[in-house]
């Protein structure tokens, strides 16, 4: 596989991979309900009440942390929390961090929770977006224990392809490690989860849930940036 390819460049720990049927079946989609009320933190700060959260490219991605914490915190498991909403690429990069940083926060805690992108129409405003579902999980589990193949996304990445290699590493019950550097990357990571979310949904009883880490790159021409990585997981509808 290429950097920026949809294959995997290798193991993550112990976990497994490889061939697998091509990937099949149709990309999720809905349109989103008519919403009155959101908890929009797409500037600084955050509004109160809502359905959904509302992240833009100026979201401050430990305040949308926190506010996923706080969401995570006072739900029992299993429970789903308001969805995360994002248009365009800089917004869903926002989005990751703050999934990110607020695993990280949550670990002193023991908690844990889950996210699964979709696509959706969003009616009012008449456009295309991200929804990220989030759900706390019974227990907790850390990233750096589970294992995995490992693939890369660029911002040339093409989503399809990366989509068959999480729906062929899903379908051997591996897990995939995606790792993204800028935002472009990771929008087409999450867009590439979204579409192999409907290739094994469709076809093979299966459902994709993300956990995701960041860390800042400290050598190299990459200094000073972030690097995400996505885990991919599949469990049985």
């Amino acid at each position: 596989a290429g950097a920026d390819g949809s294959a995997g460049s290798g193991h993550h720990g112990g976990g497994g991979g490889g061939g697998g049927r091509s990937a099949r079946g149709s990309i999720p989609s809905r349109v989103g309900r008519p919403m009155n009320r959101s908890e929009d933190i797409s500037g600084d700060d955050p509004l109160s009440g809502g359905d959904y959260i509302k992240v833009g490219g100026g979201t401050v991605p430990r305040n949308l942390a926190g506010l996923i914490g706080t969401q995570v915190a006072t739900s029992g498991p299993g429970r789903a929390i308001p969805p995360i909403v994002a248009v365009g690429p800089a917004s869903v990069n926002q989005a990751v961090k703050g999934l990110a940083i607020a695993k990280r926060a949550l670990e002193d805690q023991r908690m844990d929770f889950v996210w699964s992108p979709m696509f959706v129409q969003l009616q009012a405003e008449d456009l295309s977006a991200i929804q990220m579902d989030i759900q706390r999980t019974r227990g907790f589990r850390a990233i750096a224990e589970m294992d995995g193949m490992e693939l890369r996304a660029a911002g040339s990445t093409d989503v399809k392809s990366l989509a068959g290699a999480i729906a062929t590493n899903a379908r051997d019950n591996a897990n995939s490690f995606i790792a993204a550097v800028g935002a472009n990357s990771v929008n087409q990571a999450v867009k590439a989860i979204a579409i192999a979310r409907g290739y094994v949904n469709e076809d093979d009883n299966i459902d994709l849930r993300c956990r995701s880490s960041i860390e800042e790159i400290e050598d190299g021409p990459l200094a000073g940036k972030s690097s995400v990585t996505l885990v991919v997981e599949p469990v049985a509808l």
